[in-house]
């Protein structure tokens, strides 16, 4: 083979090794650090990041100066690195995903490129936890305690295993039933839901005193009084129509 298409080759293997792209998560309002993959043995003296097809600039690094402000959406969310060429963005959303390039030189004029597929995503949120009460004997009660989940997991379940629980299918909900002796009993219960490596927690604190009994008591007090003021005012009434007709 020709010297002169061996080196064709090579230098086509070399555009396409650097021109391969690396994946990065990160989350809705966290920060992600894009690697520039610099050579840590050289000095930079030019880093160029940019996006979409026609190298939109984001963050710039050119005669020892630091650039960020070149892109709207970026402004005071990003920070370079003038040593390893790398690029933090913080307060992530949506529309940070996207592939991302870097351009590098160093002092000694060598050159390299990358490419950087940002991947952002939502954190698994913390499960919603509704309580109800229930009837029970004096100086004690019952409390029911719903764990539900309204994004998709692969599982939800309570910590507490010493109540009566039970799991919904397809780990939608769990529900769990809890009976407290005395009304200066206090439990602390925490649900979990799990979205592959992904966990999130919630937790709730319930004692007797804090049932919504008393406030349903006061309310049936309240009811019976009325009636009973209605039910007399008419009887006023009839008596005093009576004393008229006579």
């Amino acid at each position: 083979m020709p010297i002169t298409m061996r080196l064709l080759i090579v230098l086509l293997i070399l555009k396409v090794t650097s021109g391969e792209s690396r994946e990065v998560t990160g989350y809705i309002g966290e920060s992600a650090t894009l690697l520039s993959g610099a050579d840590p043995n050289r000095t930079l003296s030019t880093i160029n990041w940019s996006i979409y097809t026609n190298n939109t600039y984001i963050a710039t690094l050119s005669k020892g100066t630091i650039q960020l402000e070149w892109f709207g959406r970026y402004i005071g969310r990003l920070s370079l690195n003038n040593s390893s060429g790398d690029l933090t963005i913080r307060n992530l959303t949506s529309k940070d995903a996207m592939q991302y390039s870097v351009d590098l030189t160093d002092t000694k004029r060598h050159n390299s490129a990358h490419k950087i597929d940002l991947k952002v995503k939502q954190r698994l949120q913390k499960p919603t936890i509704d309580t109800a009460s229930l009837p029970a004997a004096a100086g004690s009660c019952w409390w029911r305690l719903n764990c539900s989940s309204t994004e998709k997991v692969n599982n939800l379940f309570w910590h507490d295993e010493t109540f009566i629980s039970e799991t919904h299918p397809k780990g939608s909900s769990a529900v769990l039933l809890a009976f407290l002796e005395s009304t200066e009993m206090q439990a602390e219960f925490r649900c979990t839901s799990i979205r592959n490596r992904e966990n999130a927690s919630n937790v709730v604190t319930l004692k007797c005193d804090d049932k919504p009994k008393h406030r349903n008591h006061y309310m049936l007090l309240f009811f019976v009084g009325y009636l009973l003021g209605v039910f007399l005012t008419l009887c006023l009434v009839s008596i005093g129509e009576k004393s008229t007709t006579a």
